[in-house]
């Protein structure tokens, strides 16, 4: 059902619910629109909803929902609390809420979300993500997902510490999956926020574009089971709108006496036209599957990697701080980079 543009609609019928067979309902621009009817959560087949452009500021709990579209609502101040209830919900959108403030704990199978241009967004819930306390996945969740903040510039501090806390239960939770599963590729996950500062969990970091840890031996073992990588990256310098996308990415170069490996990984992408304002924090999460089919760097020795960190198709833009962590686990749960090699060292001793 497509209404898209009817700019005098006032009201939908109360007995739209009653359509059991509708998949999509399309509302974009309705820009009278102040309510949807409570009913339609009885519609089953519901899972596309476009409410872009309109007055509304409650939706009822549609269990069936997958993606939810909210994007320029001028009305909405505080995102409803009951959100994390919407238990199929995998995508939503709310860029340009212009009134926005608050967001709730969003649905733990969440894969997207985008609230670009939310200028007034100050709070975030925490927990961000409702039920992150739940150690493994659901073999339903998608093993890739993206939360952009971009141009929230009014986030609180605790907003922020926040969604770096996510972030690094995020990594945490892929690699306990990825290493439960045998999964060796296909988890990533990413994340932007307003920010000039990388969050202190990254063990390894550096002012710049560059980082060139040096790792001891042992720090590849089976529980290595994936990369955590952060870039904050300042567009001061760059006053033209950003036209298309551009992607943050990081080469990774591993050396030592017998070999040597080098890769390309991805840590996030914008898609949104426009300025982009202020210092940026991107974090972004990848498997090790390229480490884990290459033998030629032996576990004994230790080892150093080159980081650098780019952007493309961004060329006045620059990274001005970087931050990596190798992310271990095993079935109890995760552990740090010293956590492993202290481990190494009690079994080499016999204390283990």
């Amino acid at each position: 059902l497509n209404m898209e543009g009817c700019t005098e609609l006032e009201s939908l019928p109360k007995r739209l619910g009653k359509q059991k067979a509708p998949q999509e309902l399309v509302l974009s621009g309705c820009s009278k629109l102040e309510s949807v009817p409570t009913d339609v959560k009885d519609m089953k087949h519901l899972r596309l909803l476009l409410l872009d452009g309109t007055r509304i500021r409650k939706i009822p709990k549609i269990k069936s929902l997958k993606c939810l579209c909210l994007s320029r609502n001028i009305a909405m101040v505080n995102l409803q609390d009951n959100l994390k209830d919407f238990s199929n919900l995998k995508c939503l959108v709310m860029k340009n809420c212009e009134n926005l403030r608050y967001l709730p704990s969003l649905p733990k199978c969440l894969e997207y979300l985008n609230v670009y241009g939310c200028e007034r967004l100050e709070s975030v819930e925490n927990p961000l993500v409702a039920d992150r306390l739940t150690l493994f996945l659901d073999r339903s969740e998608e093993l890739r997902s993206t939360f952009l903040f971009t141009n929230c510039h009014n986030l609180f501090q605790d907003a922020k510490d926040s969604i770096s806390t996510y972030a690094k239960w995020k990594c945490h939770r892929l690699a306990v999956e990825c290493y439960e599963q045998d999964i060796v590729s296909g988890a990533f996950f990413n994340t932007c926020y307003p920010g000039y500062i990388v969050p202190s969990w990254f063990d390894h970091q550096a002012v710049g574009s560059v980082l060139e840890p040096r790792l001891e031996p042992h720090w590849y073992n089976t529980m290595l089971s994936g990369i955590a990588l952060c870039a904050v990256v300042s567009f001061h310098e760059n006053q033209d709108p950003i036209i298309g996308s551009f992607s943050v990415k990081c080469t990774l170069q591993f050396e030592n006496e017998d070999g040597s490996l080098r890769f390309d990984c991805d840590i996030g992408c914008l898609n949104e036209p426009g300025m982009i304002e202020a210092d940026h924090v991107f974090i972004g999460y990848v498997t090790c599957s390229r480490l884990k089919d290459h033998h030629s760097i032996p576990i004994h020795h230790p080892t150093t990697v080159k980081m650098q960190f780019h952007l493309t198709d961004a060329c006045k833009s620059k990274v001005v701080d970087c931050g990596f962590r190798l992310m271990y686990t095993q079935s109890r749960g995760c552990l740090l980079e010293e956590e492993v090699n202290a481990n190494f060292t009690k079994l080499y001793l016999g204390l283990l």
